[in-house]
């Protein structure tokens, strides 16, 4: 199955495409990597493709390792926070299924990102309330996809989603916060290897 498939499936009958990842082992991972290679792909084209009276960067101030950190970064988070907190909770899903299965969650803003800001070349400020409608939509589409990912994948009732989904949330903060918290102790450690080696060596 190509990753055109795979991308309409997703999009069109997310509640099979999903069981097909949790019940028969699909977990569609180098799929999952192209869709997140394209997420990050159609954010750099749409920012720079927004109308002028909607862009709020310049292209010259856009930068792709940043805007590919917007998109990776909490994919990455999600996936270890959800699959960690739903193993606690008697979740069903495996590491490797919420990976992907999260990947896919970006297909409706893969689709239709771009021509929405391409759409915005011919609108005017004025007519910023349609082109704000069709964005929250494709994110509201996303996070649909995300409750319907996580309902699936791990078999919990809506209500128990719903809980997962905000500790799933919570939990990615808190991964932050350690991994800000863990970063500043290596840097700190680091500075002092090296300002110890500079004094030993201007002794020396």
């Amino acid at each position: 199955m190509n990753i055109i498939q795979l991308g309409r499936n997703a999009l069109l009958h997310p509640l099979d495409f999903f069981y097909d990842i949790q019940f028969k082992g699909n977990s569609k991972v180098i799929g999952a990597i192209i869709i997140i290679l394209l997420a990050v792909a159609v954010r750099v084209l749409s920012l720079m493709a927004t109308g002028f009276s909607f862009q709020t960067k310049e292209p010259y101030q856009i930068s792709v390792l940043m805007q590919a950190v917007w998109i990776i970064v909490p994919w990455l988070l999600w996936s270890i926070s959800n699959w960690g907190v739903s193993t606690i909770i008697d979740g069903e899903g495996k590491f490797i299924d919420v990976l992907s299965g999260s990947a896919f969650v970006f297909v409706p803003y893969v689709c239709f990102m771009l021509p929405v800001a391409v759409v915005s070349n011919f609108m005017t400020l004025s007519e910023s309330l349609i082109i704000g409608g069709a964005t929250w939509f494709i994110y509201l589409w996303v996070a649909f996809l995300v409750l319907t990912k996580t309902k699936i994948i791990h078999d919990f009732e809506l209500s128990k989603t719903i809980w997962i989904t905000i500790l799933t949330i919570i939990g990615m903060f808190v991964i932050m916060f350690i991994g800000l918290l863990i970063f500043g102790l290596v840097n700190q450690a680091i500075s002092f290897i090296i300002d110890l080696y500079k004094e030993m060596s201007f002794r020396l």
